[in-house]
């Protein structure tokens, strides 16, 4: 189970004050991570999934947008491909870089 921990010493001071949203890059594949983990942290949840679909939608991302922030994460070893199909992929985070 990834662990349910936000070490303050680790989080930018944009997280820290939660101005974040507020700057031009935002939503960048950081941003994104951080808000998945602090979600996750308030959840009973065991794990962290979701898929390109989702995290497009709820972040407004086009198609371009959203495999660059995925492929940023994949390459971090931050996230992995969970399950895989012709419509979608789910992927799961495996590390907690807050932690």
């Amino acid at each position: 189970m990834l662990p349910k921990l936000l070490n303050t010493a680790k989080l930018k001071v944009k997280y820290v004050l939660g101005n974040h949203t507020t700057f031009k890059s935002y939503p960048d594949a950081e941003d994104i991570i951080f808000e998945l983990i602090r979600d996750y942290c308030g959840k009973v949840a065991k794990e962290i999934k979701f898929t390109n679909v989702s995290l497009a939608k709820k972040y407004s991302l086009d198609e371009n947008r959203t495999n660059d922030i995925v492929e940023k994460l994949l390459v971090e070893k931050i996230i992995k491909v969970s399950i895989s199909n012709s419509a979608y992929t789910t992927y799961e985070v495996i590390r907690n870089p807050y932690e």
